[in-house]
């Protein structure tokens, strides 16, 4: 009869400090106030990328594979000449398969196929038009995309995410202000981390095929758009 009295008086005070510590826990709840700031930096382009793609067809592998790499190679002198080599120049590897080509309602197998592809970054825009123009003197066989970034995104995100701060603190005040309560220290603060360099870059959605140059050799111009980076803080504030 000890026992069974020890063990209900056990479970009455484990019952006691479990509403305790969910009362405590929700009184620090109930002081705080969460918020969220947004930080937007709108900003023009300095540089573009380009990816510039190279594909042959010919009966024997051997010679698909012999003019993309001379088409590669005669790309890569031009590029050298707006850019450096390793930085701004990243090639692929060459790859080859089997074309088919639908004719008379089946697949036709035609020759080999060998494909290559350069990404080359511009920090001349000035010079777009006319390296466009001596691209589509070359045999390259497109241009697969054109993305217009900024060389310092990094920085800016980091501009953007003091912007968004600001924002943040600027809303709990007014808050505070509106509830007649003070806001204490800071308590979480995080960004939401999605503002990567892909999610600001401005792509034109262009694939520019060259298989029928219809150019003359002549560049094209592209107006870019505006870039705007932006972020999301996410902040909680004591309450006095």
């Amino acid at each position: 009869m000890k026992k069974q009295t020890i063990a209900i008086f056990f479970i009455c005070l484990s019952s006691i400090i479990l509403i305790s510590s969910c009362g405590s826990v929700s009184k620090e709840s109930e002081n705080r106030i969460r918020v969220s700031g947004e930080g937007k930096i709108r900003i023009m382009p300095d540089q573009v990328t380009l990816t510039i793609n190279t594909t042959f067809t010919k009966p024997r592998m051997v010679d698909a594979v012999r003019e993309t790499q001379a088409t590669v190679d005669t790309v890569i002198a031009l590029l050298q000449k707006y850019g450096h080599q390793k930085e701004d120049i990243k090639t692929s590897s060459v790859s080859a398969n089997k074309d088919y080509q639908y004719i008379g309602n089946t697949n036709k197998f035609i020759g080999y196929q060998a494909q290559q592809t350069i990404d080359f970054v511009l920090h001349d825009l000035s010079k777009f038009t006319e390296l466009t123009g001596k691209l589509l003197e070359t045999k390259i066989s497109g241009i697969g995309s054109i993305s217009f970034d900024h060389s310092k995104a990094d920085s800016i995100l980091r501009e953007a995410d003091l912007i968004a701060y600001d924002d943040a603190l600027k809303s709990a005040k007014k808050l505070a202000s509106r509830a007649d309560v003070k806001i204490g220290k800071l308590l979480f603060l995080s960004n939401d981390g999605s503002a990567s360099n892909e999610s600001t870059q401005y792509r034109t959605g262009m694939a520019l095929e060259t298989f029928n140059k219809g150019y003359g050799g002549e560049g094209f111009k592209i107006a870019p758009e505006v870039l705007e980076f932006k972020r999301t803080i996410f902040t909680e504030f004591e309450i006095k």
